[in-house]
């Protein structure tokens, strides 16, 4: 009987292999091996290809405050979403701020020796505060982590309203509407 190792880059890896049916198991750290599946592959004569799922067993917790630390005011609502680095590709669902700011994401990789880079975007938060616009990177190196992103309060903007033909005139009762970001 024949035994195979895969080694696997960035969810990616192929090897030749004898026709016949294998068990399959996985060793990735930061992931739970007895959620493989599926647990079989049948390779052929001719070239295949099998795709597996695994799942992780992390726990990450993005807090959303005006301080960017530990105790600032929380943002209420919003959602953030697991991304590549670039911020443009979404992976997963989006995950709803908490009225604490908390936004916990279950099942994430971690790893001690090589801590896994993963990386997230805010896509909404609440009518106080202004939306963080970078991709938030975490270092994922132990099983629980939390860290907290910046969402600074909103400013107060002041505006002046004059008549276009007499210098200095100030409009009373008039409305002025803003359309456009968020």
């Amino acid at each position: 009987m024949a035994n195979y190792n895969v080694t696997i880059t960035n969810g990616f890896g192929s090897l030749e292999m004898k026709k016949g049916t294998y068990d399959v198991s996985v060793t990735a750290a930061g992931y739970e091996a007895t959620t493989l599946t599926p647990t079989t592959y049948t390779a052929g004569e001719s070239a295949g290809s099998g795709s597996f799922t695994v799942s992780a067993s992390g726990t990450l917790t993005l807090v959303f405050n005006d301080t960017g630390a530990e105790g600032g005011n929380p943002v209420t609502s919003g959602s953030v979403v697991m991304t590549d680095s670039t911020g443009n590709t979404e992976y997963g669902t989006a995950v709803n701020i908490g009225a604490t700011g908390e936004a916990v994401f279950s099942n994430v990789p971690f790893d001690a020796g090589t801590p896994y880079a993963l990386y997230f975007k805010q896509k909404t938060t609440d009518d106080a505060h202004n939306i963080f616009e970078d991709v938030i990177q975490v270092s994922m190196s132990e099983e629980s982590h939390t860290q907290y992103v910046l969402n600074s309060p909103i400013a107060l903007q002041s505006f002046t309203l004059t008549d276009a033909n007499y210098t200095g005139l100030p409009v009373n009762g008039a409305t002025i509407t803003f359309n456009g970001e968020q």
